[in-house]
């Protein structure tokens, strides 16, 4: 009996500890072309531990040329294919085919946690970007 109230215990405390964090979808994108990876307002927003840690230019720092590996490597650290566009970038008209060249551009998204204080910090930064 004994054992499993240090259980239960151990798993409440471990409860309210976790929901003292606060849970936040981040979203980044990049173009196949250039796969340099864009973070929207990171900058203005953040506290700089969670700019070191998320903000990384993957083009630098692993050398990725290629979108797929680019892909792969962002899935490493946590990130997640959510959605794939492909823009259109000129329309050959006069034979009726269509489109003759267009830009693929990825849509990734992270959940990261964030305690008190971050939280705070971010909803001041959020409000100042109005």
């Amino acid at each position: 009996m004994k054992k499993y109230l240090i259980v239960l215990l151990l798993s409440f405390t471990a409860m309210g500890a976790f929901a003292q964090a606060h849970k936040l979808t981040i979203y980044s994108s990049f173009d196949e072309r250039y796969c340099v990876v864009q973070y929207p307002n990171y900058d203005k927003l953040y506290p700089d531990s969670i700019k070191t840690t998320i903000m990384i230019d993957y083009k630098e720092k692993y050398r990725v040329v290629f979108p797929n590996t680019l892909i792969l490597r962002m899935n490493q650290d946590g990130w997640k294919l959510i959605s794939v566009i492909v823009k259109p970038d000129t329309f050959n008209g006069s034979n009726g085919i269509g489109f003759l060249n267009s830009t693929t551009e990825y849509l990734m998204s992270k959940e990261i946690l964030l305690d008190d204080a971050a939280m705070n910090l971010y909803l001041q930064n959020l409000n100042k970007l109005k």
